[in-house]
């Protein structure tokens, strides 16, 4: 269960951190140099972005903004830019979910024209593409981070079933013939199999104490030296489902161990 409750918090911290660099992230799309910033098709799609998801920020901005922006990071390339500014106007799409990427990318993949002409269209559309591409491949690492971790967990649950079944099975073993005499006086099963489903949900019940008081520690000892930099937590509502689920199995471990070794 410690190693459990560890690999969820590394999920959480890995959906944390990539959630933060993602905050920073930023999308240029580089307008056509046919189309400004009152033109309906550009008007049009900066709306069904924004209609899309009320949380993207969007941002027109004019060669001469772009220009002003440069300016107060690189003066001295302002001098050589201003001459004729072929920086073209651009759309900036920020605070994107991870989960919206691929909603802008159909978005933007259906309004090609406003952002490529055929002299120039690789040039313009190759900012976003590469971008795109790069977000894509985040996206698809927490995805295979999230199966991975879905299945490690499994299999720690299912190694805790079996550990219960087989201290329950060796238990039976050793008290095998005072069970059987009380079958043969007529011991219900509800009273045969029922201690055994018992002192499995016991034994789970006792090992998330333990867990829990270990990963208590281990938690406020990270605080205490990453805490100026991350704050590690843990919901309650995720140790309550673990509790129930352990005890769960290890119910059903008993009852099962029980069955097999009473037959």
């Amino acid at each position: 269960m410690f190693f459990i409750n560890i690999l969820v918090l590394l999920e959480d911290v890995s959906y944390k951190l990539i959630d933060s660099i993602n905050s920073k992230l930023t999308i240029s799309l580089y307008v056509n140099e046919n189309y400004t910033k009152t033109s309906l098709e550009i008007t049009d799609f900066i709306d069904d972005i924004k209609n899309q998801n009320q949380d993207v920020e969007v941002v027109y901005k004019t060669k001469e903004d772009i220009l002003n922006d440069i300016r107060l990071k690189e003066p001295d390339l302002v001098k050589i830019l201003e001459r004729s500014n072929p920086l073209p106007d651009t759309i900036v799409l920020s605070n994107i979910g991870i989960s919206e990427y691929k909603k802008i990318n159909n978005l933007v993949e259906s309004r090609l024209y406003l952002l490529v002409n055929s002299d120039k269209g690789d040039d313009y559309f190759a900012n976003y593409t590469t971008q795109y591409k790069k977000i894509e491949d985040v996206t698809s690492v927490l995805e295979i981070l999230k199966f991975g971790l879905t299945v490690i967990i499994f299999i720690f649950v299912g190694s805790i079933a079996i550990i219960t079944y087989s201290i329950i099975g060796n238990f039976i073993y050793y008290y095998r013939d005072e069970i059987y005499i009380t079958k043969l006086v007529g011991g219900s099963n509800v009273f045969i199999y029922g201690p055994f489903v018992l002192q499995g949900m016991i034994y789970s019940f006792l090992a998330f104490v333990f867990n829990l008081v270990l990963f208590s520690i281990l938690l406020n000892n990270l605080n205490l030296v990453f805490g100026h930099i991350y704050t590690f937590s843990f919901p309650n509502f995720i140790l309550f489902v673990e509790l129930v689920m352990f005890m769960i199995v290890g119910g059903f471990s008993g009852y099962f161990s029980s069955k097999k070794y009473l037959r």
